[in-house]
């Protein structure tokens, strides 16, 4: 019988931002990538296929590829979005917003790019990746209001136009 879903049909990703004293530590992605060079977005990547059981494991994998940090450098990793899109020509993406508190202040090096700690106030100054940038002020009320990540994680679904313009986003209730 033949697949039912082609390969790369879905593609799953891990997105973390971690805090400290009310800044959170994004990534300036590196000029010589070949998506979104340059712009901002928080520490993370694909989840692998084995890691499809275990997300946390592929956000925690992400971490310490990208930062050298480990899950004892942090607390409070809490799922809080996830957020689907589909353009044209690109497979089904879900993205995973993971945010957790670093025990310590830290500026590790990244070897995707360049990190800084910056404020919310910070933030449209910056050139932050479309689907990021609808996410991110949503991920510090949701840390704000529940400080732990216990409440429930909010699903969103991202529109586009035939062009890859994005129209709108609906977030669940």
């Amino acid at each position: 019988m033949p697949d039912l879903i082609r390969p790369d049909a879905f593609a799953l990703y891990t997105v973390l931002f971690l805090h400290f004293e009310g800044r959170f530590l994004l990534l300036e992605r590196s000029p010589t990538k070949r998506i979104a060079p340059g712009r901002w977005t928080g520490v993370g990547g694909r989840v692998e296929v084995d890691e499809m059981d275990d997300l946390r494991a592929s956000v925690l994998r992400e971490l310490t590829e990208e930062t050298g940090l480990s899950e004892n450098d942090i607390e409070d990793l809490a799922l809080r979005r996830v957020l689907y899109h589909n353009r044209a020509n690109e497979p089904l993406t879900g993205l995973l917003y993971y945010t957790a508190e670093l025990k310590r202040y830290a500026l590790p090096d990244c070897t995707e790019g360049t990190l800084h700690w910056k404020a919310p106030a910070d933030f449209a100054a910056l050139d932050i990746i479309e689907t990021t940038n609808l996410v991110l002020l949503h991920l510090v009320e949701d840390m704000r209001r529940d400080p732990k990540g216990e409440a429930r994680v909010h699903i969103g679904v991202t529109h586009y136009q035939a062009d890859g313009t994005l129209t709108s986003l609906s977030w669940s209730a």
